[in-house]
This record gives structure tokens, sequence and C-alpha cells, in this order.
């Protein structure tokens, strides 16, 4: 097989090769059905944590699957800041697309926040973290990414403004801004997203205060997860030429 699938497995297992391994029952069901994988197929164990693990499996049955490791790698993690996105709480479907979305292009962090005009109430939103991060590990199989996306949890807008300890340069998704090849090089960024209604006027001066540059995404009115993605792709692509 030529491109054999990408499964999860927990972070602790540390695989040895000709270690035979329980799949978890998520990954068996989807092992078994929609990949239809037989006994001698070959798949790819993975964690998000840089393990690549390289496995024939042995069993399938009702109870589960089981696969032996042939050989282990440990992808080193990517080096510099990278990009990640602040991104204000859009709704479900829209901000699992978003996380998937951001995982593909290369983003190394989500922040979820909370602005003025975000539409989810803070406490509906602060629960989506853990769900959030499961999108993000099973996004990771599709695109062969070896470490996962980091999902911050819930937070507003203010503790992203005074948080000291973000380490990049701030820009923010706004049609009035600079192209970004025009930004000044950067090593990582963050790229601050706003809701289906913008940001509000005070928090647009705020930006302008703390001296965040704005930056259009295209001659479009984008939707939230659209300008997340759009945005995180084209800063990825800048810093791959750095």
């Amino acid at each position: 097989m030529k491109n054999p699938p990408w499964l999860l497995v927990a972070p602790d297992l540390q695989p040895e090769v000709g270690q035979v391994v329980n799949l978890d029952p998520s990954e068996a069901r989807h092992t078994a059905g929609p990949l239809r994988r037989r006994p001698g197929d070959r798949v790819v164990l993975v964690d998000g944590e840089g393990l690549v693990a390289h496995a024939v499996i042995r069993v399938v049955e009702k109870k589960g699957v089981e696969a032996e490791v042939l050989a282990v790698r440990i992808e080193d993690p990517p080096v510099g800041e990278g990009v990640s996105v602040a991104l204000a709480v859009v709704g479900n479907h829209a901000m699992d697309w978003a996380i998937q979305k951001l995982v593909e292009v290369g983003a190394r962090r989500v922040l979820p926040i909370l602005t003025e005009r975000t539409q989810a109430g803070g406490r509906a939103a602060a629960g989506r973290s853990t769900h959030w991060r499961r999108v993000a590990l099973q996004a990771l199989k599709q695109c062969r990414r070896p470490w996962a996306m980091d999902i911050a949890d819930v937070c507003r807008l203010e503790e992203v403004v005074d948080d000291k300890r973000l380490g990049c340069n701030v820009v923010v998704a706004h049609p009035d801004g600079v192209v970004p090849v025009d930004l000044p090089a950067a090593a990582g960024r963050l790229l601050v997203v706003g809701p289906e209604g913008g940001f509000s006027p005070g928090e647009v001066r705020l930006f302008s205060d703390l001296g965040w540059p704005r930056v259009r995404l295209g001659a479009h009115t984008l939707r939230s997860e659209t300008a997340a993605v759009v945005g995180a792709a084209m800063l990825a692509a800048i810093d791959e030429d750095l």
C-alpha cells in the first residue's frame, strides 16, 4: 500500500518494534469500518507528539484491532515560533471546520477568544476546548502531521492583550490593512480574527493603541473561519521563506 492510513494512539504508548498494539475502540471501528483494513494491511500509528510508527494489522475482530509495530521514529518538533491564530469563537460547525483546516495549513496554536460581538456565550464556549482538541488530533491524520496543533482554553480578548508570553508579532485581520507580504519580517506571528460582526470600535482603537498592524486577506469579505484559515496559510507561507 503506497500511502497507508494514519491512526491515533495514546501519547504515553511508546511502542517498540515487534510490539502488538491494541487500537483505541474508536480508531478500531474506523479501521475496520470506513477504512476497510484487513490483516496484512499497513498502517501508521501517530500520537500527535512526534511518534510515527509503521505497523501491520494482525487481527481485525469485533472485539478490536491489533497491529504489530514494524518501525518507529520520533519526528523533531517544528522549529521557530510559527503562526498562531486568536479566533473569535464562531458557531460549532464553523469552529470545527476552522480547527481542521488550521491543522492542515500548519498553524501551531489556536486561541479561541471572546470579544464584544462574539455570539457564543462565555460559559457555553468554555466547555468546547476539549472537543476542539479532539477535532485537531483527528485532522492531523488526514494531513500527515506528526505534531498536534495546540488549542488553548477559551479566554477573553483582554487576556490576549495582557499576555506578555506570546513571543510573536501580533497582526489583526482587517479589510483596511496591508497585504501580508508588506508586513515586516518576523520569525512568528499571532493573527487575531474577529467574530461575524467584526471587532467593536473600541477594540479597533485598542489595537491601534497597541501598535498591532492590520492585514487584509484579499479583495472580498471573508467569514471569520475562512479569514482565520486563509490568513494562517498566507502567513505560514511567508514564514517558510524567512
